[in-house]
């Protein structure tokens, strides 16, 4: 319900944005610049691309701003395919705004292009401005969506999607000082004001003011590192009155370490024990150069808190029976929700496929519930040739052969990327309905 309210909204803004635009068309002082010739209507409708793409640009900051109230109601990974879709019609009414705008001049003033780019230089305020703004947006979504993110560190690519404030800072000037859609109508202008402090005031609510008053309420610091594995450490955060925290199992942070080294990095991680009163725990693999200098944190350094996010939640579990399917360090929220599946009193099976046997993470954690006769634990390791166990990888023949109620089970997954694509395939093809397969990429 609240997701399809949501949908309506946006529409809704679509259709005025639209709305006004047709009115202003029609009644221009010139004339109906739809029906005078074609370079009006040129130039008209490249006015309309170049609505849209601003729209869709601050669109993009609220479905990738860990904005809570549109968070909880689509989830993290269907926002980031919404916000991926969402780049692509910018990278189309991006360059139809100028193009459209640029040939209908033209044809307007009976000049060549070059002549008329000349012009728009030379002669038009903030137009030299725009131009960079939209080159910077261009340039952010090449390589979001490009082989470069990829390769690039995730604290870079962090930083470099920050252009895309800049970019709007720089193209909001033209769009009221030269735009005839606002300089002729005080109401739509009024409109485009209201939705650009609208997006501002979420981005600083949820990025700035929460975070922030979340650490001068519970003054979260570290208060040790543990080494779980040869390559995956677990970060205790305390903090004061912690159960006024709100977290949930599964959920990640973004972390801000403010300590030397680190403070100009943020990174997400998940829970990976249960909520409770005395203690945070993240746990984390080293894969990179941040996360390889997380064991020289120290004791009493600050931290940074933005989040929790995410509904990858037990509260998603509709069933009695429950299969846990882990890759690697994807065991982490799924250690944070096997107590309250535990606590339910659920049939819970874990299935968690790592290369060797010291790459298990949680081992003693798991055989408590083991021993318990809370949970049926089945590893699977690809590269242990001493193994005895299940050896392979997480695949429909083994997920139907340990676990044949499959079907009837609700089942949380997460793991490496090209695992996790393998596996909802899988479950698939084995008749579990898509409304019990629950995950979530991270794919910030």
């Amino acid at each position: 319900m609240k997701k399809t309210a949501l949908v309506i909204v946006l529409l809704a803004n679509i259709a005025v944005i639209a709305g006004f635009w047709g009115w202003n068309a029609i009644h221009h002082p010139l004339g109906n610049l739809l029906t005078i010739d074609t370079a009006s209507r040129l130039v008209s409708f490249g006015r309309a691309a170049g609505l849209l793409a601003a729209f869709c640009v601050l669109l993009q900051l609220i479905l990738i701003g860990r904005v809570k109230w549109v968070e909880s109601a689509f989830g993290l990974d269907h926002l980031i395919r919404l916000h991926r879709l969402n780049a692509l019609l910018i990278l189309v009414l991006l360059p139809l705004h100028s193009s459209l705008i640029i040939f209908g001049s033209a044809q307007e003033n009976f000049v060549s292009i070059a002549a008329q780019l000349l012009d728009f230089f030379n002669n038009w305020e903030d137009i030299p401005a725009a131009i960079v703004g939209a080159v910077l947006i261009v340039l952010v979504i090449i390589v979001s969506i490009g082989p470069i993110r990829g390769r690039l560190k995730y604290s870079w690519w962090y930083r470099f999607h920050l252009l895309t404030y800049l970019a709007l800072a720089l193209a909001f000037g033209h769009q009221i000082e030269v735009g005839s859609d606002f300089t002729d109508n005080q109401y739509f202008r009024w409109y485009w004001y209201a939705i650009y402090a609208f997006v501002l005031l979420n981005l600083i609510v949820y990025r700035v003011v929460k975070p922030l008053y979340y650490y001068m309420q519970q003054h979260f610091s570290v208060e040790r590192i543990v080494n779980e594995t040869g390559d995956v450490v677990s970060v205790y955060i305390r903090g004061r009155n912690l159960s006024r925290f709100r977290v949930a199992a599964g959920q990640f942070m973004i972390l801000h370490f403010l300590g030397k080294g680190f403070r100009w990095e943020a990174h997400p991680f998940s829970l990976s024990c249960p909520p409770n009163s005395e203690y945070l725990r993240l746990s984390i693999k080293r894969v990179g150069d941040f996360t390889a200098r997380l064991g020289d944190l120290q004791p009493g350094t600050p931290v940074l808190i933005d989040g929790p996010h995410g509904i990858f939640t037990p509260k998603r579990c509709s069933s009695r029976n429950v299969l846990l399917i882990a890759g690697g360090i994807g065991i982490t929220p799924l250690r944070s929700m096997l107590d309250t599946f535990v606590s339910q009193g659920k049939d819970v099976i874990l299935l968690y496929g790592n290369r060797h046997r010291s790459d298990i993470v949680f081992e003693k954690e798991l055989d408590q519930f083991v021993q318990k006769g809370r949970l049926v634990v089945r590893h699977i390791l690809s590269n242990d040739p001493d193994w005895e166990g299940e050896k392979g990888h997480i695949n429909r023949e083994r997920i139907q052969r340990l676990v044949p109620d499959v079907a009837e089970r609700d089942v949380f997954l997460c793991g490496p990327p090209p695992m996790m694509s393998a596996v909802v395939k899988a479950l698939t093809e084995l008749g579990v309905p898509t409304g019990k397969v629950h995950y979530e990429r991270f794919a910030l």
